[in-house]
């Protein structure tokens, strides 16, 4: 998939600015950068969420999911984690119970959880659900809109296991948004810097975060936190 000199205007202020990146089959692309700098703006044209100019070629508008921060704001706490689930399989309903069950193995979730609510779940166990819903339609490119950023930092870590296993296991493509530079490093292929608007350095993770070109791409690796600083 490829985003090409994609731009998104609200009223005279230009949140994404010609904006061109690949996405290819099968690889995680990071995109990282600090609030403000446009990258959910960018996510949500892709998923056709907001307008935008340019062009988003080689994946079909209906085959894009995506994942937000928060899944309460995306789970209907009147249903059950399996009839979330089942929600958007377009299966014969006789067969919507197998697939709901293998989607909730698929993220390493107990299927006995297909009876309960998202209110009776942690926040970790919600955002797989999340995760599986979103799968569920078999999707050529899952974005992760800061899908771990409202968890415990051991619960972030097995989300993040989660998504590499799932990219080993289905191929599954992603852009993995995120303003926390040493997660993305964690889980992506590629990663795209976004400051104001527009990308400032893209590249092979290990060469972005090894010798980064952009300034603001340096900024952000001195914010990571390290072992015995203060």
């Amino acid at each position: 998939m490829i985003i090409k000199n994609l731009t998104v205007r609200f009223g005279a202020f230009t949140a994404v600015d010609d904006v061109t990146l690949e996405i290819p089959d099968g690889a995680i692309v990071g995109l990282v950068g600090e609030s403000g700098s446009g990258k959910s703006t960018l996510a949500r044209a892709v998923s056709g969420l907001v307008p935008y100019t340019g062009a988003v070629e080689g994946v079909d508008p209906s085959r894009v999911q995506m994942v937000f921060q928060d899944p309460l704001t995306s789970l209907d706490p009147r249903m059950t984690v399996g009839a979330s689930v089942a929600e958007g399989l377009r299966l014969p309903r006789a067969a919507r119970q197998a697939e709901v069950e293998r989607l909730l193995t698929l993220v390493s979730l107990p299927v006995s959880l297909a009876e309960r609510y998202p209110r009776e779940l942690s926040g970790g166990q919600r955002q797989r659900v999340a995760i599986a819903r979103a799968l569920g339609v078999r999707p050529a490119l899952l974005i992760a809109d800061e899908i771990t950023s409202a968890l415990d930092v051991s619960v972030q870590g097995a989300v993040l296991n989660l998504i590499r296993s799932l990219r080993e296991e289905i191929g599954l493509s992603m852009l993995f948004i995120s303003h926390n530079l040493a997660v993305v490093r964690y889980v992506s292929d590629v990663v795209a810097v976004m400051h104001r608007g527009r990308l400032v350095e893209m590249g092979p993770t290990e060469e972005v975060v090894g010798a980064p070109a952009d300034d603001y791409t340096r900024s952000l690796l001195e914010a990571v936190p390290r072992l015995g600083r203060s």
